[in-house]
């Protein structure tokens, strides 16, 4: 059974193609009628004399007990008849016969194939000349801005989900390729003893023969090379921390001594 919001749908994609980028076609759904309270489901402006210029008025049926009622209370269609240029029936194929509809009325059926959009028209509704008056221009322009507004609304939310999603991803990716803490303190070492020796790993080459060293036996040179220097750096200043002791101890002494004689 088809759903009041799958012929909307339908009804829809019949009068704007997926994916055009204009439309020839103001379509607002659930309009008030000038100095009513009933609604049609759907109004359409045409706004290209080549698809037909005028309002046309939409009901949508998708049941036969809901097409009995609107035969038994025409004051839906009697509330809208001045104010467009065609009201129409639309409803699921074979459910209204042609013969049922009233005179003046029109009436649309979806297509049968899944793979056509244009809805066929079963019955050809009367043409008029629609009453326009200011409260009814100043509702449909407001109405056709604010889903206008709504449709820019949604997507630029879905932009923004979109750019949430993306922004996630590589978080994610950047995340599962980043290096741990550990390699990148090794990684940060390096750097700085290449900054100290002046020259990178594999950039070491003899000044004797100019033939270059592999990495293996620059970290072996200097590895036995750093080893004692490391130790006699550190006995240097070892001894010359001793010095600086007795050095301070003999100043503090003679002060002391001075100190005296002067008394």
């Amino acid at each position: 059974m088809t759903s009041t919001q799958q012929l909307m749908d339908a009804l829809i994609g019949h009068y704007r193609k997926p994916g055009t980028t204009q439309d020839g076609e103001v379509l607002l759904p659930e309009v008030v009628a000038p100095g009513s309270n009933r609604r049609c489901d759907l109004l359409r402006i045409g706004v290209w004399a080549s698809r037909g210029h005028g309002i046309d008025v939409h009901e949508l049926k998708t049941s036969r007990s809901d097409w009995l009622r609107e035969l038994d209370d025409p004051a839906k269609a009697e509330a809208w008849w001045p104010y467009s240029s065609r009201f129409w029936v639309v409803a699921p194929p074979k459910m209204i016969s042609p013969d049922e509809v009233p005179s003046g009325w029109g009436l649309m059926e979806p297509p049968a194939a899944a793979n056509r959009r244009r809805f066929k028209v079963i019955v050809k509704p009367a043409e008029r000349a629609p009453k326009l008056t200011i409260p009814l221009l100043a509702d449909l322009v407001g109405r056709a801005d604010n889903i206008r507004a709504h449709e820019i609304w949604l997507l630029k939310q879905d932009h923004r989900n979109e750019m949430f999603a993306l922004e996630g991803k590589i978080r994610a990716e950047v995340g599962a390729s980043k290096l741990d803490f550990e390699t990148q303190d090794q990684l940060a070492l390096l750097a700085k003893f290449e900054a100290a020796m002046g020259v990178g790993l594999r950039e070491w080459v003899s000044r004797v023969d100019d033939r270059r060293f592999s990495v293996d036996e620059v970290v072996a040179a200097l590895g036995e090379y750093c080893r004692e220097h490391v130790a006699l750096q550190r006995r240097a200043r070892d001894v010359a921390d001793a010095e600086d002791r007795v050095r301070r101890a003999a100043d503090s002494a003679l002060a002391r001594l001075n100190l005296g004689a002067g008394t």
